[in-house]
């Protein structure tokens, strides 16, 4: 059943019906992984990636002259993780497309591959333009958090991150069950990777 009267980015059954459709293609999913990441810059300083993420966390800085918007030492957790495949996959709402995001894309580098079209996020950012001050540090902290998981199999040489707007479609209304909903879902998945060139 389509439901869109009253529907909302906030919709548990939408994430719910991810997970399902993830199941349908992919089998074995885990909800709310850990990666065992370090949150802050410093944790990856002896890795590949440290190159590319360093502008971005010192524009992050640079911004509103939060130089301390990382509290935790360990990455957040994400919202899918496909083991066999090496899977990030996240659900974004509203609250992510803030400019600090929009800071943090501007920064990827042009020659590397995302599983996620990029140059749609950095539109809907601008586009959106969320604000979410609580704490005053908030939307830096969240790009910061969501640039490292989209570096984290750049960091492993394995897998992408590949994440799903939350408003982009009434997630609910695909059954995991219906062929066509799941190769539906299966394009949007695989057919969104780009690279920023």
């Amino acid at each position: 059943m389509v439901r869109t009267k009253n529907h909302n980015e906030r919709c548990k059954d939408c994430k719910e019906r991810v997970k399902q459709l993830l199941e349908a293609i992919f089998g074995n999913v885990e909800v709310n992984y850990d990666l065992k990441l370090p949150a802050r810059l410093e944790g990856y300083s002896d890795t590949d990636i440290y190159a590319d993420i360093e502008p971005i966390y010192l524009q992050l800085q640079k911004y509103r002259g939060f130089d301390v918007f990382v509290k935790a030492k360990k990455l957040p957790r994400v919202d899918f993780f496909i083991p066999g495949e090496d899977l990030i996959v996240e659900f974004d709402e509203s609250q992510h497309f803030t400019k600090p995001r929009e800071i943090t894309l501007s920064y990827y580098p042009k020659e590397k591959e995302y599983g996620y079209s990029i140059q749609k996020w950095y539109a809907l950012c601008q586009t959106l333009n969320k604000r979410d001050n609580d704490p005053p540090y908030r939307d830096e902290q969240r790009a910061w958090y969501d640039t490292l998981r989209d570096f984290a199999p750049l960091l492993w040489g394995r897998g992408k991150t590949i994440r799903l707007y939350s408003r982009e479609l009434v997630w609910c209304s695909l059954d995991p069950e219906n062929k066509t909903d799941i190769t539906k879902f299966k394009e949007l998945l695989l057919n969104n990777t780009e690279t920023t060139a």
